[in-house]
């Protein structure tokens, strides 16, 4: 007599959000940081713009033959064309001012101000898409925005005006998600980081063009040496794997699992910050660091449990891959 086993449904489920959970703090801590800390060194020996152009064009490279192999040409071109295009110029924006702020910035500091964005999406929901945000949601607001503040510390001189870029990047990327939230499409979201990709690389190609014709500071290329090539290669190898795993992930795991995940990055970039360039946060910072992710986390968890509809891409502030 041949005893046949069944699975376990639940034993299979549980394993399912194990394994993705795991998928995300890995990238949360692991993945993301290090393709920062690659961006911050390159940033120290080439144009900045030239780093975050390349991100994007070998992000687009990579990204091609899975899009082609899954969907085929339909999933290089989806639609509707006139958002799908605004998001791309958003994220662009947003890898610009990033990718300068981690240049000119010590590594967790400039993260941690980027966590800013999901406040600044719960401030723009309410003002761009009318929708409603009560008083407790607009209070978490304020006082996330505080511990910006404390972070940067206006007077102090720490950081100057190099501090306004990774706010400037936390609104840009404000703005991307909220694009992401108006898209009336159901392309496949790999098909959508593509296309983001080609217009991120087609954007930030004019600058880089006219630099390289007319010459100027910022948008003037330089010649990478076959190691930095390398180096930006790898940038965007890490920028694609990082999409595809949270993809993964949030096909196995509940996103209120994984959305309070994506604050280890915070973690990640100070153990690389003090490994590679020897910076550590100071205790103010660590106390804005705590105030912002405490703000993040009871927007999030208070949008979900009025049953505020949120994209996938604001469960964490890096979900989108900056």
């Amino acid at each position: 007599m041949t005893v046949h086993a069944t699975k376990d449904p639940t034993a299979t489920a549980e394993r399912e959000i194990v394994i993705g959970v795991v998928m995300m703090a890995g990238t949360a801590m692991v993945l993301q940081p290090g393709m920062d800390t690659v961006t911050k060194y390159l940033g120290g020996q080439i144009p900045p713009l030239q780093v975050a152009w390349a991100r994007m064009f070998f992000q687009m490279l990579f990204t091609l033959p899975i899009v082609m192999a899954w969907y085929g040409l339909p999933g290089l071109a989806p639609r509707p064309y006139g958002l799908q295009i605004l998001r791309g110029l958003f994220l662009s924006a947003t890898v610009v001012t990033f990718t300068f702020a981690v240049t000119l910035m010590p590594l967790a500091d400039a993260i941690a101000l980027v966590f800013v964005a999901p406040l600044i999406v719960t401030a723009l929901s309410a003002i761009v898409l009318r929708e409603a945000v009560g008083p407790r949601r607009w209070t978490a607001v304020v006082v996330g925005l505080v511990g910006a503040m404390i972070i940067i510390r206006p007077g102090s001189g720490l950081f100057g005006a190099a501090a306004l870029l990774p706010i400037v990047a936390a609104v840009c990327y404000a703005c991307y998600l909220i694009v992401t939230r108006r898209l009336t499409t159901h392309s496949p979201p790999i098909s959508t980081h593509f296309f983001t990709a080609v217009v991120g690389t087609a954007a930030l190609s004019v600058p880089l063009a006219i630099g390289l014709l007319i010459g100027g500071p910022v948008i003037t290329p330089s010649a990478p040496t076959a190691v930095q090539w390398g180096l930006l290669v790898i940038i965007g190898i890490i920028a694609s794997i990082s999409h595809l795993v949270i993809i993964f992930a949030y096909s196995r795991s509940p996103a209120s699992m994984l959305a309070p995940l994506t604050y280890l990055e915070i973690v990640g970039a100070s153990a690389f910050g003090y490994l590679v360039f020897g910076d550590f946060p100071d205790g103010w910072t660590w106390v804005g660091v705590v105030v912002i992710v405490a703000s993040g986390l009871y927007v999030v968890l208070r949008a979900r449990r009025i049953k505020t509809a949120l994209p996938p891409d604001i469960q964490g502030p890096r979900t989108g891959t900056i």
